[in-house]
C-alpha cells in the first residue's frame, strides 16, 4: 500500500513538473536579429536593443530566445538569412541598417519587423509615412536635419567647398549626401562629391580630395565607418576637418558630429519591442521614432592635430570623446 501511495505521489510530482516546463516554454518569446555587418554603430544598436528587452523583463536564456544573423554585407548570405528568419515564424525581428530591412520586407507577410540604423524610412520605400507607417514595419531613425549639422560645422571652420564621401551601394548614405548637397546649394557652398564601392577605394578617393575641399562630410555609412582609419590618415595629414553623421566616427578620429548615439537608438527600438511582446501594442501602432536627445560630440585631440580651436560653446555643451 505504501509503495502504491509513493508511486502515485511521484506521478503527481512528475505531472506538475511537466506542466510547469510546458508553461515556461510556451511563455518564451522568440525574436530574430538581422544585422548588416559588424562595426561599432550597428553593434551598439544591437546592445541597446537587448538591454531594453532585459529592462522590460525579457532575458535571453530565461524567457527569450534570440536568433542572431550577420551576413557581413554579403548579399547572398543576407538573402539566405532573411529567408530563414521569416520561415521560423518568430514573434518579432529586428533589422539593423537599411539593406536588411528591405530584404525582409520583400519576403515577409506576417512577422512584425522593427528597424534601427535607418535614416529615411519613406525614401527607402519601407513605409508610406512616418506618422502612420502601416504594414509590418516600424522603428527608429538615425537621421538628423542637414541644416543643423552644417550649422555646427560652420561654427568650427569657414567652408567654401565641402567634400562629401559615401558608399554608392548604401541607400542611407546616398539620401544624406543628396540632402547635404541641397543644403550647401542654399548657402552657396560648393560641393565635391565622391563615392566608393568598397573599402579598398577609400584611400585613393581621399587623395583625390586634397587641395579641392575645406572640410569633409561623412554620412552614416557602414562601409566607411568600418574603415575610417583610411579617411582619418589623409584628413589629418592635410588638415581637413571631418563632420560625421554619427558619434562613433568621431571616436575614431573625425572632428565633430551632431549625430546619432546608436546605443540610445537601439534602446528606444527595444522599448517598442517590449510593448509588442507584451501584447500592449502591435507594430502598426508605432510611428517612426527619432532619437529623443541629441548631443554634440567632438574630438579634442583631432582638433589639436589639425590646428582648429573649438568655440567655447561647443566645448561647454558638447561631449569630448577623448575623455
Amino acid at each position: 500500500m505504501k509503495k502504491l501511495l509513493l508511486t502515485l505521489i511521484l506521478c503527481l510530482l512528475v505531472g506538475c513538473s511537466s506542466s510547469t516546463t510546458q508553461e515556461t516554454t510556451s511563455n518564451t518569446k522568440e525574436i530574430g536579429i538581422l544585422q548588416l555587418m559588424t562595426h561599432d554603430a550597428l553593434d551598439k544598436s544591437r546592445e541597446g536593443f537587448i538591454d531594453a528587452l532585459k529592462d522590460g523583463g525579457y532575458i535571453e536564456g530565461e524567457n527569450l530566445t534570440i536568433n542572431y544573423q550577420n551576413p557581413e554585407s554579403d548579399a547572398a548570405n543576407l538573402s539566405t538569412m532573411a529567408d530563414s528568419l521569416i520561415a521560423n515564424d518568430l514573434d518579432l525581428i529586428l533589422a539593423i541598417a537599411t539593406t536588411p530591412v528591405q530584404q525582409l520586407q520583400n519576403i515577409n507577410d506576417h512577422t512584425p519587423i522593427l528597424a534601427t540604423a535607418v535614416t529615411d524610412f519613406i525614401a527607402t520605400g519601407l513605409v508610406e509615412s512616418n506618422e502612420n507607417p502601416g504594414g509590418l514595419i516600424s522603428g527608429v531613425s538615425d537621421g538628423f536635419p542637414m541644416d543643423t549639422q552644417l550649422d555646427l560645422l560652420l561654427e568650427v571652420t569657414d567652408v567654401k567647398t565641402l567634400g562629401i564621401l559615401y558608399t554608392s551601394s548604401e541607400p542611407n548614405s546616398q539620401i544624406q549626401a543628396e540632402q547635404m548637397e541641397e543644403e550647401c546649394a542654399k548657402r552657396n557652398i560648393q560641393t565635391v562629391v565622391k563615392t566608393v564601392s568598397d573599402k579598398t577605394m577609400i584611400d585613393d578617393t581621399m587623395q583625390a580630395f586634397i587641395g579641392q575641399i575645406d572640410a569633409l562630410y561623412i554620412p552614416t555609412d557602414n562601409n566607411i565607418a568600418s574603415a575610417f582609419a583610411s579617411v582619418d590618415i589623409v584628413a589629418k595629414e592635410n588638415n581637413i576637418p571631418v563632420l560625421a553623421a554619427e558619434s562613433n566616427v568621431v571616436r575614431n578620429g573625425a572632428l565633430i558630429s551632431l549625430g546619432a548615439d546608436y546605443y540610445k537608438i537601439g534602446y528606444q527600438t527595444g522599448e517598442m519591442a517590449v510593448q509588442i511582446l507584451n501584447g500592449e501594442k502591435t507594430i502598426s501602432d508605432f510611428p517612426i521614432g527619432f532619437q529623443e536627445d541629441v548631443d554634440i560630440y567632438y574630438n579634442s585631440q583631432t582638433a589639436q592635430e589639425i590646428g582648429i580651436e573649438l568655440p567655447t560653446n561647443i566645448l561647454e555643451q558638447g561631449i569630448d570623446v577623448t575623455q
